[in-house]
C-alpha cells in the first residue's frame, strides 16, 4: 500500500501536558491532560487516513516508510527551493510525530497492533508539495 496525502502536516504531537489534578476525594496528583490542539491534530489525521485504510488489517510483521513534508519557510533561499526538497531539522521531533500517526493508523485497522511494525523509516523535510507520504507492506525478512 502506498499513498500521498496533500495537506499541511500537523506540527502538534500527541504528547499530553502534565497537569496537577485533583481526585474526587480532594487529593492532588500529577496527571496527563490531552490538549485541544493535540486532539484536533489527531482527529485531522484520522479523517485524512480513513479513505486509505485497508479492507482488512495487515497480519504479521509490517514495514513502514513515512515522509512528513512541510511547505517552504518564507525565509528559505532560492538555492534550497531549487533542490525540490531539503531535510527538516526543526521541531517537532520525528519520533513524536510518528506516535500520533501510528496510533491513528492502528485505530483505523491498518494492522492489529502497532507492535507489528518491524521496520520504520521516517523522513521529515521541507519541499514544494507539502503532505504525508506513507508506504506500508508486509516485512518479508
Amino acid at each position: 500500500m502506498k499513498f500521498w496525502i496533500d495537506c499541511n502536516p500537523p506540527k502538534t504531537t500527541a504528547q499530553a501536558a502534565a497537569r496537577i489534578m485533583r481526585k474526587k476525594d480532594g487529593t492532588m496528583f500529577v496527571g496527563k491532560f490531552a490538549t485541544g490542539k493535540g486532539k484536533r491534530a489527531q482527529n485531522d489525521l484520522l479523517s485524512m487516513l480513513a479513505p486509505h485504510a485497508p479492507e482488512r488489517p495487515m497480519d504479521g510483521a509490517v514495514t513502514l516508510s513515512i515522509v512528513w513534508r512541510y511547505g517552504w519557510r518564507k525565509s528559505e533561499t532560492k538555492r534550497n527551493r531549487a533542490r525540490g526538497v531539503i531535510p527538516c531539522n526543526t521541531r517537532p521531533d520525528v519520533d513524536n510525530l510518528c506516535k500520533m500517526l501510528l496510533d491513528a493508523m492502528t485505530r483505523l485497522s491498518y494492522w492489529h497492533d502497532d507492535g507489528q511494525i518491524s521496520k520504520l523509516l521516517i523522513t521529515k523535510q521541507w519541499g514544494d508539495r507539502p503532505g504525508i507520504g506513507i508506504e506500508a507492506g508486509l516485512d518479508e525478512g
